[in-house]
C-alpha cells in the first residue's frame, strides 16, 4: 500500500512538532517536510507534490485559501486540510470555493485527524462538527434563496457524489458514460453557483437532495 505522503504547514514549532508525532504514528502515513513560512511552503509544494497539505489558516506570507487557490490551478492532486482554532462561517465557505477539502478544529480529539486525512486522501471532503454548524447555518438562511430545480439524472449524480462515489462507480451505477458524469457534474457546478469539484463535493456531502431540489 502506498504511503500517504504529507507536507505539514504551521508558523509555530511546538505545534509542528506535535502534528508530527502524531502524524508519525499512523500507519501508512509518511511526514515529508515541515515549514513555518510561506515561502517555505510553496517551495516545498512544488518540489514534493505531496498527496496532502495539512496547513495552518495563516502561514506567514502564504494565507491557506489562496494556496489552495493556487494548489487548484496548478497542483490538483494535492488535497488541502485545513487546522484552525478559530474560523467563521464566511472563511469556511471562501475555502470551500478556493478548494480546501478538509477542516480539523485544533480543538478537537486528535483522533479526529487521522479520520480526516484519511477522508481527504480519499477525495471525500472532511468537516469538524464546529466548522460544519457553519455549513448548516448557512444553508438554513439561504435555503429560500438559492433553492434549484434539478434534473432528475443530475440529482441522482449529486446524490452519488455524497455518498462518496467516484465518477467511474457513478458510471457504472447510472448506465452513462464517464464523460457523460463529468458532463452532469460541470453542470451541477453552474446551476449551484460553485467554483470547483471539491466545492460540488462538500454540497454534496452537507446539503439533502429530495423532490429533485437542492437546497
Amino acid at each position: 500500500m502506498k504511503s500517504i505522503q504529507v507536507l505539514l504547514a504551521d508558523p509555530h514549532p511546538l505545534i509542528r512538532a506535535g502534528l508530527r508525532l502524531l502524524l508519525t504514528q499512523m500507519r501508512g502515513v509518511t511526514v515529508q517536510a515541515e515549514v513555518g513560512t510561506g515561502t517555505e511552503l510553496l517551495e516545498q509544494l512544488t518540489a514534493r507534490r505531496p498527496d496532502v497539505l495539512i496547513t495552518e489558516m495563516n502561514v506567514p506570507g502564504a494565507a491557506a485559501i489562496e494556496v489552495a487557490r493556487r494548489i487548484a490551478r496548478h497542483l490538483p492532486g494535492v488535497r488541502v486540510l485545513l487546522l484552525s482554532t478559530q474560523i467563521d462561517s464566511a472563511q469556511v465557505q471562501s475555502a470551500l470555493k478556493a478548494g480546501v477539502l478538509g477542516f480539523v478544529s485544533k480543538a478537537g480529539d486528535p483522533a479526529e485527524l487521522e479520520i480526516a486525512l484519511r477522508a481527504v486522501t480519499n477525495g471525500n471532503p472532511y468537516l469538524s462538527p464546529h466548522f460544519a454548524r457553519f455549513a448548516i447555518d448557512r444553508r438554513r438562511s439561504r435555503q429560500d434563496v438559492h433553492s434549484v430545480r434539478l434534473p432528475t439524472r443530475q440529482r441522482e449524480v449529486l446524490q452519488m457524489l455524497g455518498r462518496g462515489k467516484t465518477t467511474k462507480e457513478i458510471a457504472s451505477l447510472l448506465g452513462l458514460s464517464v464523460k457523460t458524469v463529468e458532463t452532469h457534474r460541470a453542470r451541477l457546478m453552474q446551476a449551484l453557483d460553485l467554483n470547483n469539484i471539491n466545492a460540488l463535493l462538500h454540497y454534496a456531502v452537507r446539503h439533502e437532495v429530495e423532490d429533485g431540489t437542492a437546497v
